[in-house]
């Protein structure tokens, strides 16, 4: 039985209109594909969520195409005359400049968020002695991104947050702030990028502990499909002196390069209609 994966077919229909536009799709290779990318789109498209201007395009042309044959003149698009076709693919390349800017806007309001992120981390600088900032990734398992959709992962990232912010467990009573954000990797599916800032000076046993019980907590909120990741030297955390010039601006490059690392390729597809997808939040200290 063949499984679709939700992240990997809106990047296969953003990569097939890219593919228009740049004039490397035959009339016969346009038979060929588009059938079955609108049958996959048809599982995946929910009416009131937000794409990007590519696939908005795409569905436009899936009305076109089957308004153009309404009366049943042909059994298939494969009997479509050439002219027909050629007429579809030049509608597609009539939309550049509206794609271009979307692409453009996009880019755009993730610089914003960037600079969200450090004028937050640069407010919480301000208020501390000394803080620790552990990079982590929530992700979920490759062997079941057939069936988790950006709908699931909010949910579970919605359900991992309140946690936090419940500090029931002793794991998250010594998080200072959250800074996260939801990507897309067109090979791996939706993430979450997360950064735990810790007030004080956490100790690399503490960080190596916090890792394994926060994966246990996304395990546990994900039903047993999610997994924490993270680069091996960040378990020592990104220590800063808030008194030391230097550690700040490092802190603050840090924050700013992760942030920016993949961002032409793992911005998001789709994002639910008045959900963000990025953050930067205070979780209150508790003294209990």
């Amino acid at each position: 039985m063949t499984t679709y994966n939700e992240s990997q077919t809106f990047c296969e229909i953003e990569n097939f209109i890219q593919a228009i536009l740049t004039k490397q799709i035959s009339v016969e290779q346009f038979k060929q594909q588009i059938i079955p990318l609108i049958k996959k789109s048809r599982r995946f498209f929910v009416d009131g969520n937000n794409y990007i201007a590519a696939i908005i395009v795409f569905k436009h042309l899936e009305q076109i195409i089957f308004k153009a044959n309404a009366f049943k003149f042909y059994d298939s698009i494969q009997d479509l005359p050439d002219h027909v076709v050629e007429g579809f693919i030049k509608y597609v390349q009539d939309q550049a400049g509206l794609i271009e800017a979307d692409y453009q806007y996009d880019q755009n309001e993730y610089k914003k968020q960037v600079k969200k992120a450090e004028r937050f981390l640069s407010e919480c600088i301000q208020q501390q002695d000394q803080l620790t900032i552990f990079p982590i990734y929530l992700s979920i398992k490759p062997e079941v991104l057939s069936v988790i959709r950006l709908y699931d992962l909010d949910l579970y990232l919605s359900a991992f947050l309140k946690l936090i912010r419940s500090r029931d467990t002793e794991l998250f009573r010594s998080i200072h702030s959250v800074i996260w954000q939801i990507k897309h990797d067109p090979e791996q599916g939706y993430y979450v990028q997360l950064f735990c800032i810790y007030a004080g000076q956490a100790q690399a046993v503490t960080l190596t502990d916090h890792a394994r019980r926060i994966g246990e907590q996304w395990l546990d909120v994900t039903n047993g499909y999610g997994v924490v990741s993270f680069e091996e030297h960040d378990l020592k955390g990104i220590s800063v002196n808030c008194l030391d010039d230097k550690q700040i601006q490092r802190a603050l490059q840090v924050i700013k390069a992760r942030m920016n690392n993949h961002a032409r390729n793992h911005y998001l597809r789709v994002t639910r209609h008045r959900r963000k997808t990025f953050d930067c939040q205070r979780i209150g200290l508790s003294l209990v």
